[in-house]
């Protein structure tokens, strides 16, 4: 289908995509397993058996973007036990950035469960990723059993940023293995890093792939393994903006197997904003030193010229040294002479 007569696609929502992986059951119990192992501790034993509100993304690769939504907002009924199984209810908010009315929000929602729900306990759950740490959200707890009081205390935060990626800096907590929440953690601190400007984080998207993600995630339901694909290139998409080729291929991916296919375009990308930065850089220096021997008109001439160079068409600073010592305008063109040089 063609595209031309779309002047401005809306754009892709990280949030929804990341609500439709955990809106399946085989992620869910991943989750709730990653959480009762730190972060949430009394979730351990709890099991996920019926999603009472939920996210959907359906996948379209002909199509921009390739999503449908369906409900915001993800709560999951857990149980514990045998036949009588005790039951509780697990709310999963997922944020790119601090909200400060995030402790009203997630106290309004609980307070506003639906009368077949409202006597169960509500555990809130905000994930956090993008760029910056969340901070502390506060949720009420009643400080004296049976009394009408009520205190605060920081609500659970599931952070990226706490948890430790091989190839990226910090994170001082592991990740669990054999578990899709930390493939979906890793790829998400991947993407933060990226979003800050650092583009060499993109060479660890191909490793976070093969070692947590897809051993885990080929096994699982289609549906699974297409909000996994949908969530993949949503992120990745708007990061790339500036790289129409490679976001092309990013769109062609339905399901996540299928994203290892255009990986070997992340290396490629890599190794151009690399030789990018090289050449920023390089064009930098020999800028300040035409500005500095023959002042702000030639710099502002000169510079037209190298920003349209590539990195081994840039004269060494000898060649500058040169000139300057036999008294001529600086030559940065073929055979050592600008467009304009005597």
């Amino acid at each position: 289908m063609s595209q031309s007569s779309e002047s401005a696609p809306p754009p892709f929502s990280h949030d929804l995509t990341a609500k439709s992986i955990f809106a399946e059951p085989e992620a869910a119990r991943d989750l709730i397993a990653f959480l009762a192992a730190r972060e949430c501790p009394e979730l351990q034993g709890w099991m996920p058996v019926r999603l009472v509100a939920g996210s959907a993304v359906t996948a379209d690769p002909e199509r921009h973007p390739p999503q449908a939504e369906g409900h915001r907002d993800l709560v999951w009924e857990l149980a514990r036990g045998g036949h009588d199984a005790e039951r509780m209810l697990l709310h999963l908010e997922f944020q790119s950035r601090r909200d400060v009315d995030m402790s009203e929000r997630m106290f309004q929602y609980a307070l506003r469960m639906s009368p077949g729900l409202s006597g169960l306990e509500v555990c809130g759950v905000v994930v956090n990723t993008g760029v910056d740490r969340f901070g502390t959200w506060w949720q009420p707890v009643q400080t004296v059993a049976g009394v009408r009081r009520y205190g605060f205390r920081a609500g659970a935060l599931l952070e990226i940023h706490d948890h430790a990626v091989p190839g990226l800096p910090g994170g001082a907590h592991a990740l669990p293995p054999d578990n899709l929440a930390s493939g979906f953690v890793a790829l998400a601190r991947v993407q933060a890093e990226m979003a800050r400007g650092r583009r060499a984080a993109a060479t660890q998207v191909l490793t976070v792939l093969r070692e947590l993600i897809l051993p885990r995630a080929l096994g699982t339901a289609p549906s699974l393994r297409r909000a996994l694909g949908a969530w993949f290139k949503t992120r990745f998409d708007g990061l790339l903006a500036d790289r129409p080729d490679l976001r092309a291929a990013l769109r062609r991916i339905t399901y996540i197997e299928e994203a290892e296919e255009v990986m070997y375009t992340f290396g490629q990308y890599v190794e151009d904003e690399k030789k990018d930065a090289e050449a920023r850089g390089k064009k930098e220096v020999l800028l300040a030193f035409i500005r500095q021997v023959w002042g702000e008109a030639e710099a502002d001439r000169c510079a037209r010229e190298l920003d349209a160079a590539e990195l081994d068409d840039l004269p060494d600073i000898s060649g500058l040294l040169a000139d300057q010592a036999a008294g001529r305008r600086p030559r940065l063109g073929v055979n050592g002479r600008t467009g304009s040089s005597a």
